[in-house]
């Protein structure tokens, strides 16, 4: 039985994203940039890196009011970083400690005809701000997008933050003529 267009899009995605995750030690995914405030480096992460990250992301999700876990972030980011089709974390370190993050994941889009990725996450520490590492860490997220076969990449911005929009468009991103929508499944039966 011959494997259906859906199937074969879906496999042509992994062997991609498997061939991109392979290493990126020696790939241009793993950056090292010095700034006139010291030396940091980019590099996808690995499964032992994600508690560090998720330390960061609860700080970042609370700098937005919104509570939650180390310890399940720090499981989502694992499913991430075990599973290329999910998604991939970056991260950035200044002398060994984690001081940014940038969290894609990954759906395969009918908008788009192929995979894209939605860039739900990218964080710098407050005090590594301004130091080149946020466009630092979009520059490696928009390589491993690229190299992955992804199509295109989503975000949003909080309406009132200006420093990100800027970022944004420097890179080439619009705003859409939308606006984003939640349901959110908790217990109750609504």
């Amino acid at each position: 039985m011959q494997p259906t267009a859906s199937e074969r899009l879906k496999d042509e995605v992994k062997a991609k994203l498997a061939f991109a995750g392979r290493s990126s030690a020696g790939s241009r995914l793993a950056a090292s940039r010095t700034s006139s405030m010291g030396k940091f480096s980019v590099a996808l992460a690995t499964t032992s890196a994600c508690r560090e990250c998720a330390r960061l992301l609860v700080d970042q999700l609370g700098e937005h009011g919104i509570k939650e876990s180390t310890q399940r972030l720090t499981r989502i980011l694992e499913d991430a970083t075990s599973d290329a089709t999910r998604g991939f974390l970056m991260l950035a370190r200044d002398s060994g400690r984690v001081v940014g993050v940038a969290y894609v994941a990954t759906i395969l889009s009918v908008e788009h005809c192929g995979p894209v990725a939605w860039l739900e996450e990218l964080y710098v520490l407050p005090e590594h701000r301004s130091r080149g590492v946020g466009s630092t860490l979009l520059t490696a997220v928009l390589e491993r997008a690229r190299s992955t076969g992804v199509v295109a990449m989503d975000l949003e911005i909080d309406a009132d933050h200006s420093r990100a929009e800027s970022l944004y468009r420097r890179y080439g991103f619009r705003p859409l003529e939308r606006s984003r929508w939640v349901k959110e499944f908790t217990n109750d039966a609504s």
